[in-house]
């Protein structure tokens, strides 16, 4: 028997590690299909579409936010758990059993085994309300992640579309001005091929499509107007500050579910008897009613002489202490972040006023000779290029503005 044993594992190994070989051929077989099926970014087409639009593929089909979305989609079914626990469960289970001396005769009911079952389960009623609370705690902070992740996708995507406009207005200029009114340093870089296809690739990241060249119209993008944001940048937004609440809040009740420990513990449970049950045509029938059925109740508590829960609910205390001063730390720094980009965007926009003033001077400056024009020419070349090249740095904090504060439309006016 010992034999017959080792020699049924032995197949049963080799079988299951040739269905896994066979599996992977399988699936490596999938895997060149949908390579083959890959287009180099060169040879898809360019479709436009507008910043509306771009951010409604994001929010369908971006990889970040979907995974956050099965968070969601998680926590709410935990919150519906608490109910469905209650709720009778029915199962079947049925089996036969004969001797080895009858296993080639035909099968009768007799052998036949079967019931019908119902189940009843309820959680301890002391820990139906946390449960409850945390459950929605955490859909709300899902829902808080998500809100961030689309605002990281969103503001990459604005940094990307910025940088391409703005080095597209570089490269009109460099073509629009004549040589001899250029200064001696050049422009010195045009989209590369690889520029172009690190542009593409970044958009359809962000998108989460990879079908096409996306080509996000410029002109569809809200502006960020920077005295609309100034007002804002002594306050957190609504979404940092939430996420620090929620942060608190999740080791406040790290706290409150130690300190549950301390309650009587009440449980209830329902017995009963199988619905339907029959046993090799013995007996069979219903055998559910009253008289059977039975409801329990059970009140326990336990006094922590050992001082377990005492110490844990300590530890979760300064646990929550501990997080209350990680946040006051990041807080300071949050500041300090806030406030490099508001000197930083202060700075860039007297000094672009400065300069559209000193253009707008040397435009109206009466020249007499060539000489004086063609110089004029060259200053106001170098001015306009400086001012596009300091605007595709600033892009950086504007990017940092709407991870902060949402894009425009989402601001408070």
């Amino acid at each position: 028997m010992r034999r017959i044993f080792f020699i049924g594992l032995g197949l049963a190994c080799i079988c299951c590690s040739c269905s896994v070989k066979r599996h992977l051929t399988r699936a490596e077989a999938r895997v060149e299909g949908m390579y083959a099926q890959t287009e180099n970014w060169d040879r898809v087409p360019v479709r436009s579409i507008t910043w509306d639009q771009a951010v409604s593929i994001l929010m369908r089909h971006n990889v970040s936010v979907l995974e956050v979305e099965d968070q969601i989609r998680q926590a709410e079914r935990d919150s519906l758990s608490v109910y469905t626990e209650m709720v009778p469960g029915l199962s079947y289970y049925s089996y036969i059993t004969r001797s080895l001396s009858k296993l080639t005769t035909p099968v009768n009911a007799d052998e036949m085994n079967h019931s019908v079952n119902v189940t009843f389960g309820m959680p301890a009623l002391t820990q139906i309300p946390y449960r409850l609370y945390s459950a929605k705690v955490r859909t709300i902070s899902a829902m808080k992640a998500k809100e961030g992740r689309c605002r990281e996708a969103i503001s990459r995507l604005y940094k990307l579309v910025r940088e391409r406009e703005v080095d597209t207005r570089l490269r009109a200029l460099e073509q629009k001005t004549p040589e001899e009114m250029k200064n001696s340093d050049r422009f010195g870089g045009v989209m590369q091929r690889d520029q172009d296809e690190q542009y593409w690739r970044g958009i359809a990241k962000q998108l989460g499509r990879s079908d096409a060249r996306w080509n996000i119209l410029p002109e569809s993008m809200p502006h960020i107007v920077w005295q609309q944001y100034q007002n804002r940048l002594d306050r957190l937004s609504e979404l940092v500050a939430c996420q620090y609440a929620m942060r608190l809040e999740q080791a406040r009740m790290a706290q409150y579910n130690v300190a549950l420990n301390y309650l009587p513990t009440i449980n209830t449970s329902i017995y009963s008897p199988s619905l339907f049950s029959s046993s090799g045509g013995i007996y069979q029938g219903a055998f559910l009613d009253m008289d059977d059925t039975r409801i329990n109740l059970s009140i326990s508590y336990t006094v922590d002489t050992k001082l377990y829960n005492w110490y844990n609910y300590k530890q979760s205390k300064d646990r929550y202490e501990r997080e209350k001063l990680k946040l006051v730390d990041e807080m300071i720094d949050h500041r300090a972040r806030i406030q490099k980009i508001r000197s930083s965007m202060d700075e860039y926009h007297h000094w672009r006023n400065f300069m559209l003033k000193h253009i707008d001077y040397l435009n109206a400056k009466k020249i007499t000779t060539a000489e004086e024009y063609i110089e004029r020419a060259k200053g106001i070349y170098g001015m306009r290029r400086e001012l596009l090249e300091q605007e595709k740095k600033s892009i950086e904090s504007e990017a940092a503005i709407v991870l902060e504060y949402g894009m425009p439309n989402e601001s408070a006016p």
